[in-house]
């Protein structure tokens, strides 16, 4: 298979699939909290546009995936539309609002129940990334490597580097630098940095052997000397693996997804205050990217032969979790900014309605709250993937 061909099954494959769990996640949410409070439902979508798969439950519930991988939605029975802005017609009497909750149309249903719904979806999120980190450090612990304990061993090589035209190998260990012996990785940046332009002595050790490089550093941006090499590379022996029971895995995933929502929260606070850019904001094709490159690596990490095919599909699998389990936070927290149209926009209608009684805010309100909610959604997807757009090709700034 052409590697251009392949690399395009990879990274697409790998966002839809990682995708379409975070969506399914969120919208389930939504649907199972719909169904135990007894909200009819017309239609559970993963994706948008046309219909490629569809099949109906015994409860009438259409299921289908569209054609469309970049989000998801619960249509409820008496939707106007699949972002439930509204219902199909207006309610006007007491005895219609009695007639319309018995047959569970969600815009009729108290707010406890309409709340509880909405806010089930990014809820269900961060439930799904607490048990999938959780799984993740049941599965492969936490690594506690003291990085100085470390040979300066090379991962990476890169192409055309000082260290490539020298000969080094990933897999090589650097014993000294100009006769000083080398310890670790950070003793290696700490005696090649002053040197950019100087030819150096190195010995290295390739399996038995121990072999003399001489190897002229060049000079970076930050004006240090860089090899063009990455480290370092510990052995399996070399490793330290934390081990954690089910309790402690737990605890583990709950505090990694707080870890996310905290950094995210204070990010986007920073944003708003001037004290951060926006250049972090990624868009689908900045999540394409992303998704591509963990596969690519996990597929590669368990070497290229067949034999260790299983491996590289388990270290797939782990790494894709691993992506979900970030994206479905993101997902989450996005989706209770109190934005219209989003479901935090929706709690935030809700709780002006309790603050009035029960009376909601006029439709015309609301219709101008959603426009101005699409507006804002719009501009930032736009504004995403033109961040994308620029990192994917500097050239385009």
């Amino acid at each position: 298979m052409p590697d251009v061909l392949q690399n395009i099954l990879i990274y697409a494959g790998s966002f839809v699939l990682v995708l379409s769990v975070v969506v399914f996640v969120h919208e389930f949410g939504h649907f199972q909290v719909a169904r135990w409070r007894g909200v009819a439902i017309d239609t559970f979508s993963i994706g948008f546009g046309k219909k490629l798969v569809s099949w109906r439950d015994k409860q009438g519930v259409e299921w289908k995936i569209g054609a469309l991988p970049l989000g998801g939605y619960v249509k409820f029975a008496d939707d106007a539309d699949a972002m439930s802005t509204a219902p199909r017609e207006k309610i006007e009497s007491p005895e219609a609002l009695a007639e319309a909750r018995r047959k569970g149309l969600f815009h009729a249903q108290p707010l406890s129940t309409r709340s509880m719904v909405v806010a089930a979806g990014p809820f269900t999120n961060f439930v799904f990334s607490i048990l999938a980190f959780a799984l993740l450090a049941l599965i492969m612990g936490r690594e506690t490597t003291d990085p100085s304990t470390i040979p300066a061993r090379i991962a990476t090589v890169a192409a055309e580097s000082a260290a490539a035209e020298a000969g080094l190998q990933a897999g090589d260990v650097i014993r000294s630098v100009d006769g000083v012996g080398t310890r670790n990785f950070t003793e290696l940046q700490a005696q090649v940095g002053p040197s950019a332009g100087r030819p150096l002595h190195l010995v290295v050790q390739r399996g038995d052997e121990q072999i003399p490089l001489q190897i002229t550093p060049t000079r970076a941006a930050n004006g240090r000397a860089v090899l063009g090499v990455t480290g370092p590379l510990p052995l399996d022996s070399e490793r330290t693996i934390q081990r954690f029971g089910p309790l402690e895995a737990l605890s583990v995933g709950a505090a990694n997804t707080w870890g996310i929502i905290a950094q995210t929260g204070a990010y986007i606070g920073g944003v708003f205050s001037g004290r951060e850019t926006g250049d972090q904001i990624a868009g689908p094709l900045g999540i394409i990217n992303v998704s591509g490159q963990v596969a690519t690596s996990a597929l590669s990490a368990g070497g290229g032969d067949d034999t260790a095919l299983g491996e590289r599909v388990g270290f797939l699998a782990l790494a894709l979790l691993n992506l979900a389990a970030v994206l479905s936070v993101a997902v989450g927290f996005v989706n209770l900014l109190p934005i219209p149209i989003l479901d935090g926009g929706h709690l935030l209608f809700y709780g002006i309605e309790a603050l009035r009684g029960g009376k909601p805010l006029p439709p015309s309100a609301q219709e101008w709250a959603y426009r101005a909610g699409f507006a804002v959604m719009a501009s930032l997807f736009l504004f995403a993937t033109w961040n994308d757009i620029t990192r994917l090709f500097p050239g385009a700034q």
